[in-house]
C-alpha cells in the first residue's frame, strides 16, 4: 500500500509525468539512464526529480523484497474499535507502533478501523503477538478479521502516461520457496529497502564492505527475486487522484486467473492480495474521481457477471509504514 498524504493538486507536465514512470518501473537506475529513455539532458532529469520531491510528489523510494523467500508470513488483521476514547485509540496506536512484529499500521475508512499488517516466522509467532495484544486491549475490539497473504502482485501506474494497458511484468510476492542469504544480504536489503536510491558506495560506507561486493550481491539478491523491483512512493493525492481498496466476493472462483489478467492489464489497478481468510479477490486501484472509480467497477461486473457483491474502503493515513521487518 501506499503512502497517503493530504495535499493539494498541482500539473504536472509530460516530462515530469515521463520521469515519475520510469521511477515507478525502476527507481534505482540512474538519472543519466532516465534522461536517455526519455530524451531529456542528465542535468534536466537531476532538477525535475529534485522539483517533484520538494514538491513531494516523490515521497521517498523503496525496494519490492519478496520476504516470504527470506521465510516470512504475513498476517492482515481489521479491526474496528468499541467503546474506546481518544486516549484509549492513542495507547493501542502506540502499542501498534512500537511492535516490532507489526510492519504496517493504518487509518481505514470503512467498516473497519485499523488495518494492521505482520510479518512473522511462524504461526507461533504470530499467535503470541495477537494473543498480546488481545489481553491488553480485548474489550475495545468490537469485530475483527484476520487473513494470511498468499501472493501478492504489484504492477505498473499505467495512467501516468495515459497508457490502455500495463505493458509490463508485474512484480510478484510470495508463492516461491525459501532463499538463503546471509547476514551482510539482510543488511543490504535493510537499507536498499528503505531508500532504494541509496548508492552502492553509501551502502558499502556503511557496512564497511567494498563497493564492489555490495553490488554483485544486489545484483544476486535481483537474479533470486529477492528484491522483485524498486518503486518510489507517489503522494497520488497531490497528482489528483483516490485511492480505494476493493473487495470482491464470487458466486464461483473458476475465472479467478481471468481477473488477475483483467487487473494486470488495466491502467489504474496497481496493486491485488491474495488472500487466505479475507475476501475472494481483493485489488487495489488509483483513479481521477470518484465517478472513474465506479465506472471501472461497472465494465467488472459486466465482465464478471459471477461478481455476487463488493465493498470497498480508503486508507486515511497510515500510522507505521516499513518495508523490511524491524526483527
Amino acid at each position: 500500500m501506499a503512502q497517503i498524504t493530504q495535499n493539494s493538486q498541482i500539473p504536472l507536465d509530460l516530462k515530469d509525468r515521463k520521469i515519475l514512470y520510469q521511477l515507478d518501473i525502476n527507481s534505482r537506475q540512474s538519472n543519466a539512464q532516465i534522461a536517455k529513455k526519455i530524451g531529456l539532458s542528465k542535468d534536466v532529469v537531476n532538477y525535475r526529480i529534485k522539483q517533484l520531491e520538494t514538491n513531494e510528489f516523490i515521497k521517498g523510494y523503496y525496494s519490492i523484497i519478496d520476504l516470504y523467500r527470506l521465510g516470512y508470513i504475513s498476517f492482515r488483521i481489521y479491526i474496528k474499535l468499541v467503546n474506546a476514547s481518544h486516549e484509549k485509540e492513542k495507547e493501542i496506536s502506540h502499542f501498534l507502533i512500537n511492535n516490532k512484529k507489526v510492519m504496517y499500521l493504518g487509518k481505514i475508512d470503512g467498516s473497519y478501523y485499523l488495518g494492521i499488517g505482520t510479518y512473522v516466522k511462524s504461526i507461533y509467532e504470530f499467535e503470541e503477538f495477537y494473543s498480546d495484544f488481545k489481553n491488553r486491549y480485548k474489550e475495545y475490539i468490537g469485530k475483527e478479521e484476520i487473513s494470511i497473504f498468499t501472493k501478492a502482485y504489484h504492477f505498473h501506474r499505467a495512467y501516468l502516461l495515459d497508457k490502455k494497458h500495463d505493458e509490463l511484468n508485474p512484480e510478484l510476492i510470495g508463492g516461491e520457496n525459501k532463499v538463503e542469504c546471509d547476514k551482510k544480504d539482510i543488511e543490504i536489503l535493510k537499507l536498499i529497502a528503505a531508500n532504494s536510491r541509496i548508492s552502492t558506495i553509501e551502502i558499502a560506507e556503511k557496512l564497511k564492505m567494498p563497493a564492489t561486493t555490495i553490488a554483485f550481491r544486489i545484483k544476486q539478491l535481483e537474479k533470486k527475486k529477492v528484491i522483485q523491483a524498486h518503486r518510489f512512493i507517489f503522494d497520488f493525492e497531490k497528482y489528483g487522484y483516490d485511492y480505494y481498496k476493493i473487495d470482491l466476493t464470487l458466486n464461483n472462483t473458476s475465472r479467478i486467473k481471468d481477473l488477475i489478467n483483467y487487473c494486470h492489464l488495466h491502467p489504474n489497478i496497481i496493486y491485488i492480495d491474495q488472500t487466505i481468510g479475507g475476501s475472494d479477490f481483493e485489488f487495489d486501484i488509483e483513479v481521477k474521481n470518484k465517478a472513474q472509480f465506479l465506472e471501472i467497477m461497472d465494465e467488472l461486473k459486466r465482465k464478471f457477471p459471477e461478481i455476487r457483491e463488493w465493498s470497498y474502503f480508503t486508507v486515511r493515513n497510515y500510522d507505521k509504514l516499513l518495508y523490511f521487518p524491524d526483527n
